[in-house]
């Protein structure tokens, strides 16, 4: 738990960023508990405490404020990045196989999003005639901009083959006696 985190106290950051990035840093401080909200308590209620830590990663010093402290893992900010922190290497463990599953759950439903996309197109197409007509507007660009790309490659295939056939008869040109 954070509130029993102590100077030189190992704790694992996950950086969530475009990039996944791990730091392991040391905590300077002595995390005092202190009540999240100021607000009085009704009669037994008890209210959430967090916990400021102070880590060390590097040559980088990391303020997380307002910890859950009775936590052993906690999403917070630093710096404008959404981080994941932890007293645990188990629960820091447990958050990246989570979201590395999110990954490939993610790209496992690419097949099902693609009909999803084609479904909506075909009830567009039909609520609203003009949609449909700028898909197949779409469509025929498509074809022939594939068509094009298709001539254009036979086109140089077909200029390569003359640009050669004329060089070998240019070189036996020059190898023949001149007839006169």
């Amino acid at each position: 738990m954070f509130q029993s985190v102590r100077p030189n106290s190992q704790l694992y950051i996950l950086h969530k960023g475009d990039k996944l990035a791990l730091d392991v840093g040391y905590v300077t401080n002595q995390p005092i508990a202190k009540p999240k909200y100021q607000i009085p308590q009704a009669f037994g209620q008890t209210q959430e405490t967090v916990v400021d830590i102070i880590v060390k990663v590097g040559d980088t010093t990391i303020n997380l404020n307002s910890i859950p402290a009775n936590l052993d893992i906690a999403d917070s900010y630093s710096n404008g990045e959404s981080i994941v922190v932890s007293t645990s290497r188990e629960a820091m463990n447990a958050e990246i196989l989570s979201i590395k599953q999110k990954s490939i759950d993610t790209l496992n439903s690419r097949e099902f999003h693609n009909n999803r996309i084609n479904e909506c197109d075909t009830i567009l197409g039909i609520l609203n005639p003009e949609y449909a007509e700028k898909q197949t507007q779409k469509e025929e660009m498509n074809e022939l901009k594939n068509q094009v790309s298709t001539l254009s490659a036979q086109v140089n295939r077909l200029v390569e083959a003359l640009l050669k056939q004329n060089n070998n008869e240019q070189s036996l040109g020059n190898k023949r006696t001149p007839q006169g």
